[in-house]
């Protein structure tokens, strides 16, 4: 029996049908920053907690790139083909604007084949005086204190900032632990010293959004600046239920480290030193821990830590006193957090760029360009003017990648199909800012209404500047009442 070509075709395509069927579906991937939150903002100098995931089959690593660099990578999964992030960024102090975080995953052969969306943050610049903590009630105050006329900042003002592993520290109503809280001091911040108390425990600091312009930190929690023993003793005596000393550390066998006197907590990070990540602290209701060891330096002790992956942290030694024989402690390796059942970050060392205040957000982002011109964009040439059409029109572009694009209009004898069209007049143009020389073009995108009226082939051209150095040009052709050649 013959089977004609009409027949054929639904056996074909039953056919075809069931091989797609049967083919493997493609590859699924995914990557996203999940913190911060798009467009939030922090002070410059802030640390910035970042944490993203990226799944996909193929995926062997996965970068996290900041302002267009690699700041950290990961190489093992934690589920098969799931990668997640958990890593600090201290972000720059003297660079404030515009951050771009961006998460990039690769196969085996280097090859990027999973992007995240690129989530852009705000970078402002640290505050002249003390972030105030808000409260939805009134801030219990004592009676007003008369400014110490003594405590007015000399010359050579006595400044306070917190101690290098606080992220902040707290400013109180009065020299106690116990007294109401008034705001903060952040990281990166120095405020004045009005005076000290009698015992040189507490520092008097200006603080304007307090009721009367000034509060209390507690002098071991803060780095001071400047000649101590110049300050004078302000009134303002200690209450007398001032702790002296951190919480009891239970049944702990020296070793073992306790938080300071008037120390509210510690930072437990995973390795000696605060741009490592941050497991947890060391609290009123967990004051105390076993030591393991110490760092080189030993200015850092290595403590049993539950919350731990593996079971240790490391805890800043300003901020604890130790219980024992210093000496007996063991010297470790500050790496032995590397043994921690989840896969941490490699922080990858970079050199950031000092950024240019004038430089787009855009420019982070990969390299891209378009332009066309409206309300007719040909393929090729553009022509105006014939058949009765019009001599004005605009240029629009859009070009991510670019720190700079220059616009020029410039003329020559038409070649090819256009032969019979000769060179336009530069006088013809209006606007005229860019006839024969470069102007400079808005980023990412703009737009440039132009007029020419009289006939001739023009050629318009952006000029830009990649931000990686490089440069390349984007060129089209403006034809005034010109028909190509036959």
């Amino acid at each position: 029996m013959n089977i004609t070509l009409s027949q054929k075709l639904p056996l074909l395509g039953l056919v075809l049908s069931v091989l797609s069927g049967c083919a493997s579906p493609a590859p699924s991937f995914a990557a996203a920053v999940l913190s911060p939150q798009p467009n939030a903002q922090f002070f410059a100098g802030e640390t910035i907690p970042i944490r993203a995931r990226a799944s996909g089959d193929g995926l062997v690593r996965v970068d996290l790139y900041i302002n267009n660099f690699k700041y950290a990578s990961v190489d093992q999964p934690v589920r098969p083909n799931e990668f997640e992030f958990s890593v600090d960024w201290p972000s720059p102090a003297d660079q404030p604007g515009v951050a771009v975080i961006q998460l990039k995953g690769v196969d085996r052969n280097d090859r990027v084949i999973v992007t995240s969306d690129a989530l852009f943050i705000s970078l402002l610049p640290p505050p002249a005086t003390p972030t105030p903590l808000p409260s939805p009630t009134p801030v219990p105050t004592a009676t007003p204190l008369t400014p110490d006329p003594a405590a007015t900042p000399t010359a050579a003002p006595v400044l306070v900032s917190p101690l290098p592993a606080n992220d902040f520290v707290n400013v109180r109503a009065q020299p106690s632990l116990n007294a109401a809280i008034l705001g903060q001091i952040t990281k990166g911040q120095s405020v004045p010293v009005q005076g000290k108390s009698a015992d040189g425990k507490w520092y008097r600091v200006n603080f304007p959004s307090a009721p009367n312009g000034q509060g209390w930190v507690f002098a071991e929690v803060v780095t001071l600046s400047g000649d101590a023993a110049s300050l004078p003793v302000v009134e303002g005596a200690p209450s007398a239920a001032t702790p002296t000393r951190a919480a009891p550390a239970g049944n702990l066998q020296p070793p073992y480290v306790r938080l300071k006197a008037g120390q509210e907590f510690a930072n437990v990070r995973a390795g000696p030193g605060t741009s490592f990540q941050r497991l947890g602290q060391l609290d009123a209701s967990n004051p105390a821990a076993p030591v393991r060891g110490k760092n080189a330096g030993g200015d850092w002790w290595q403590i049993a830590f539950a919350p731990s992956p593996n079971g240790l942290g490391w805890v800043f030694g300003q901020l604890v006193e130790l219980v024992g024989d210093a000496n007996a402690v063991p010297v470790v390796q500050g790496t032995a957090q590397a043994q921690a059942a989840a896969p941490q970050p490699t922080l990858v060392p970079i050199v950031q760029p000092t950024p240019t205040p004038a430089v787009p957000s855009s420019a982070l982002l990969e390299y891209r360009q378009s332009m066309i011109f409206a309300p007719r964009n040909d393929i090729g040439d553009v022509p105006l003017g014939h058949n009765g059409e019009p001599k004005s029109a605009k240029l629009l572009w859009e070009i991510t990648g670019a720190v700079k694009a220059e616009l020029e209009i410039t003329t020559q004898p038409g070649p090819g199909i256009f032969s019979n069209c000769p060179a336009g007049n530069l006088a013809s143009i209006t606007p005229n800012n860019a006839a024969g020389k470069r102007i400079p073009l808005t980023l990412p995108s703009g737009e440039y209404s132009f007029t020419i009226t009289e006939k001739g082939y023009y050629l318009f051209t952006i000029y830009v500047t990649k931000t990686s150095g490089e440069t390349t040009t984007i060129p089209r052709n403006v034809i005034v009442d010109c028909y190509k050649s036959q």
